[in-house]
């Protein structure tokens, strides 16, 4: 994913993002009753956030309730020209929750989930090692998850730093 410019938010748009980081689901007229707009505004603003890819909706799985128990962290050290090739690659496996180029000690920063140890034991082995122009994979355990959220709207407003 290449870097995008950054577009222009206002006020009614950080609202927006705000209410929708808290609750995906709160209804537009919820919103525009909390902001004192119409319903009209907000389904404008927060179309045009989704179209402009400020703004994705989206039901995240909690993935120890389903039975997706194992997590890891994988560093990987590519081959000299095959970091992007690599990406594209691991990028597909549906294990792959989030994955970045790196500078540094390593190529690709990779988060991965899986349903127990032969599960990631086969991830590692069988897919992931057998990629071509992968030089080497370290990987560590997740023990526990500690917190999981997005980055928080207060970030966008300059000075702002805390919840």
């Amino acid at each position: 994913m290449k870097p995008s410019r950054k577009l222009p938010l206002d006020e009614l748009d950080l609202a927006i993002l705000t209410h929708l980081g808290e609750n995906g689901r709160k209804s537009f007229s919820d919103i525009a009753a909390d902001l004192d707009v119409t319903v009209s505004t907000i389904s404008t603003r927060a179309n045009r956030l989704i179209d402009d890819q400020v703004l994705t909706v989206l039901g995240f799985l909690n993935p120890l309730r389903v039975g997706i128990t194992v997590g890891a962290t994988l560093f990987i050290n590519c081959q000299p020209g095959q970091v992007e090739a690599v990406a594209e690659v691991i990028s597909v496996f549906p294990e792959v929750s989030w994955l970045a180029l790196f500078s540094g000690d390593f190529d690709l920063h990779v988060e991965i989930r899986c349903r127990d140890i032969a599960h990631l034991t086969e991830l590692l082995i069988e897919r992931i090692q057998t990629i071509s122009g992968i030089e080497k994979v370290r990987f560590s355990l997740q023990l526990r998850h500690l917190k999981l959220k997005q980055p928080s709207v207060s970030l966008l407003v300059s000075g702002e730093t805390s919840e």
